[in-house]
């Protein structure tokens, strides 16, 4: 009878532990860190950066080379989805975040540009 105990025990402690390394993995695989290791050139003072999903428009000291001072499109290039294009102004010398956008899975890069 202690023979048959030990088995059982022994075999649902086994499952578990399988099942609790499946999940773990699982939860690795799906959950992606967020990091920035991503960074765009500078033009006209500013740039895109992005992580994993979240691409953002900085800018340091703005002073867009367009016709149109302070004018700057951001196009954020998203992975299985239609890409972002954004055209933001802000005033020369302006320093600071400014845009922002989601993707669904992945970003490949933002950039910034007039």
């Amino acid at each position: 009878m202690d023979s048959l105990t030990a088995r059982i025990i022994g075999t649902k402690t086994a499952k578990g532990v399988v099942v609790a390394a499946l999940s773990m993995a699982a939860i690795g695989l799906a959950a992606p860190t967020s990091t920035a290791y991503n960074e765009d050139s500078w033009y006209g003072g500013c740039r895109g950066y992005w992580y994993t999903t979240a691409g953002h428009g900085y800018c340091y000291n703005a002073n867009s080379p367009s016709a149109s001072p302070g004018l700057f499109l951001i196009t954020y290039d998203c992975n299985y989805e239609l890409d972002e294009q954004r055209f933001k102004t802000v005033r020369d010398g302006f320093v600071g975040k400014f845009d922002s956008y989601e993707c669904t899975f992945k970003i490949n890069r933002t950039t910034v540009r007039s």
